[in-house]
């Protein structure tokens, strides 16, 4: 009988597999986003990116969008912090505390802010390939500069009545 080690099997379970970190809040331009504001904004998002079978979802929005936000997106993990940064802080606490480089090959941070700066640097120095998806014009040069790759979230323009 084969004995499995700890570190094959690590790599096992990283094995094509991708968690979405996503500041809701930033991708759609609001801090109290509407639930058909992240139902096109996510519309979009899965235009965008490859979303496989095995991947996860970590949605971080400050208390006042929870609801909006929770109604859109069932079945993904969604914190709740408010404050200067405050679900910048939590998508990247949760990250770090849940060990994701030891479960996921990729990673997907959905945001502009250079806040996640020093987690794509973490991220692509524990060996995940790291993405990061932004509207037009609100990515910082910082996150820019820590990832290999960005992807544009192009939104429709909204229409008056």
């Amino acid at each position: 009988m084969a004995v499995i080690s700890p570190t094959t099997r690590l790599k096992s379970l990283r094995r094509g597999r991708a968690i979405h970190l996503l500041d809701i809040e930033n991708l759609t331009g609001s801090p109290r986003p509407s639930t058909d504001e992240v139902k096109q904004v996510m519309a979009a998002y899965q235009r965008l990116v490859r979303i496989g079978p095995m991947d996860q979802f970590v949605v971080a929005v400050n208390h006042n969008a929870l609801v909006a936000v929770g109604v859109a997106l069932r079945g993904v993990q969604l914190l709740a912090r408010s404050g200067p940064d405050g679900a910048d802080r939590a998508l990247a606490e949760a990250a770090r505390t849940d060990r994701i480089d030891l479960r996921f090959e990729r990673a997907v941070i959905g945001s502009g802010d250079g806040y996640f700066a020093d987690l794509a640097i973490w991220l692509t120095g524990n060996g995940l390939h790291v993405t990061v998806v932004s509207q037009p014009g609100h990515l910082s040069w910082r996150l820019y500069a820590a990832v290999p790759d960005v992807v544009r979230l192009e939104l429709p323009v909204r229409q008056a009545a």
